[in-house]
């Protein structure tokens, strides 16, 4: 172009000296050259599978890192200790049966009021005879008390030595009586003693 078209100002331009057909001809298109044609040397998988292995690597990696600088996590499960029971057998112990002490015929003596004379005639090593038990004999005891346990009966007339007591049980006076015959020892009521020199 030879002049500006565009006036700085208003009347600041020499209309002579603009030549219009040479400035306003359409501009000419240079000849376009034919781009070469770009091929693809490289599969487009490739680079795909790079890109996912790199990612892979730095997962690994990451990973790793992370494990190796982590406190260590322990933890402790508790061990069952095994016990054995073994069982016992309980002894069986077969039961006892108890003696049957047949009732006798022997009447049990009704307590008196003790005599004030009686307790000072009998005493250790006086001699008694067995009275007044109607022909039933007087009941020979292993321990004094109307629930001892019966020896035998000692027939009325018979003569026996005082060893021990006396011993107040179940209201009556007891004296420890041996019997010369075969030496046993066991327990009877005063009431049915009368002493013999």
């Amino acid at each position: 172009m030879t002049v500006q078209k565009t006036p700085d100002a208003p009347g600041d331009f020499d209309r002579e000296r603009i030549h219009w057909e040479e400035d306003l001809r359409p501009f000419r298109r240079l000849p376009r050259t034919p781009r070469p044609k770009l091929e693809q040397r490289v599969p487009a998988l490739i680079p795909l599978l790079v890109s996912f292995g790199v990612v892979s690597v730095a997962c690994v990696g990451a990973v790793m890192f992370l494990n190796a600088n982590r406190p260590a996590l322990t933890v402790t499960l508790p061990t069952a200790t095994p016990r054995i029971i073994t069982p016992t057998p309980t002894p069986f112990i077969l039961p006892t049966a108890t003696p049957y002490i047949a009732p006798t015929n022997t009447p049990e003596p009704t307590p008196t009021p003790a005599q004030a004379t009686a307790p000072l005639q009998f005493g250790v090593g006086a001699r008694i005879i067995v009275v007044n038990t109607g022909g039933n004999g007087l009941n020979f005891r292993r321990t004094p008390g109307l629930s001892g346990e019966l020896i035998r009966r000692l027939p009325e007339g018979t003569t026996y030595e005082i060893v021990g007591g006396p011993e107040q049980v179940d209201g009556f006076t007891w004296w420890q009586l041996r019997d010369p015959t075969d030496g046993t020892i066991g327990w009877g009521v005063q009431n049915y003693m009368q002493l013999t020199p």
